[in-house]
């Protein structure tokens, strides 16, 4: 339908989440040679939402390659999304003195000047499903938010025949650019692939009663909304809900990612599609490209592409119990994925 470009969930005991410590086969273990020159690096990885299936997916990719390049590896997160409550997270690791750090962020300005010191020591940040505006890191690998968005759009337009109505788009704060790439593509491509009229983007964070809020005020407002693209879980079941509540069915709701509640929903008509994202490729191709880097075995400078693009697809009623979907569909549950 696309073109797709290639390249245990964390119970948060406080504001500072846990730590899962992997090295290789035996935690704790050196390496098998036992000499001391090759004893295994140390690969801190710092997420918000640690209790979310998508971050949970991606710790078993991160886990797997972990495994695989026979090095330690330490997740620690919060399951909030805040800046604030991740900040407290990465000063904390980053005063562990890893080896590598593995870093997704919400906002990618905020984190710029407390990453300074650590960039300018010469370590390798690597950043999976996200990266920093000063473009001081390794490689993002992350899924094309704005291309994704776009298509996911043009398709839904052509496949819901659509010729005619408003849409309204909620989305995260502006200082999230994952989120603001997703709405800008699915806004351009209903303002240059359609006849529909995107209103104004609307910013509810991932807060779903805020979400549900916003967009029965839309619907109230403007009775002509034809179609709702939400680009998070939250923002997603808040529309749903909305949607829900106003009894129109013909609405429809194209949602960003498929959590287990989300596929559920999508398979009860509360959604009518879902773009969903690899993350346990990003989980193992940022671990695997880090443990090269602290291991010696590649340099930061041999690095080429910044940006690596993850592959993605869009979800259906239709297609969400083929084979080739099943690795889109997020779990924290390992033994289901690689």
């Amino acid at each position: 339908m696309f073109r797709s470009k290639t390249t245990s969930v964390l119970a948060a005991a406080s504001a500072l989440g846990i730590a899962v410590v992997l090295a290789g086969c035996s935690t704790g273990s050196s390496a098998a040679s036992g000499d001391s020159s090759s004893a295994k690096k140390t690969i801190a990885m710092v997420t918000p939402e640690s209790t979310g299936e998508f971050y949970g997916t991606m710790y078993c990719g991160a886990k797997a390659a972990a495994e695989k390049e026979g090095v330690t590896l330490k997740i620690q997160g919060t399951p909030e999304t805040t800046t604030d409550a991740e900040m407290q997270v990465l000063q904390s690791v980053l005063a562990t003195n890893p080896d590598g750090l593995l870093l997704t962020v919400w906002d990618n300005t905020a984190f710029n000047s407390t990453l300074k010191s650590y960039t300018d020591s010469g370590k390798p940040l690597v950043m999976p499903d996200s990266f920093l505006s000063n473009k001081e890191y390794v490689q993002s690998i992350r899924t094309d938010n704005y291309q994704s968005s776009y298509d996911a759009a043009v398709q839904a337009i052509k496949d819901f025949k659509l010729t005619s109505g408003k849409v309204v788009i909620v989305t995260d704060s502006p200082g999230n650019q994952v989120q603001s790439d997703r709405a800008k593509g699915f806004k351009d491509a209903i303002e240059k692939e359609s006849k529909l009229t995107a209103l104004d983007i609307q910013y509810v964070g991932g807060d779903s009663a805020k979400a549900s809020q916003t967009v029965s005020s839309q619907l109230s407002a403007n009775s002509d909304v034809k179609l709702v693209f939400s680009t998070n879980i939250g923002a997603g079941t808040g529309a749903a809900n909305a949607i829900s509540a106003s009894g129109d069915d013909d609405i429809v709701h194209v949602g960003y990612d498929t959590a287990s509640n989300q596929v559920a929903s999508l398979k009860k008509g509360e959604y009518d599609a879902l773009v969903a994202q690899d993350p346990y490729t990003e989980g193992y191709d940022a671990t695997e490209l880090m443990a090269k880097l602290v291991k010696g075995d590649t340099k930061a400078s041999d690095v080429k592409e910044q940006t690596v693009y993850s592959p993605w697809k869009l979800v259906t009623k239709d297609n969400v119990d083929d084979a080739d979907v099943a690795k889109y569909l997020y779990t924290s549950d390992c033994s289901k994925l690689g």
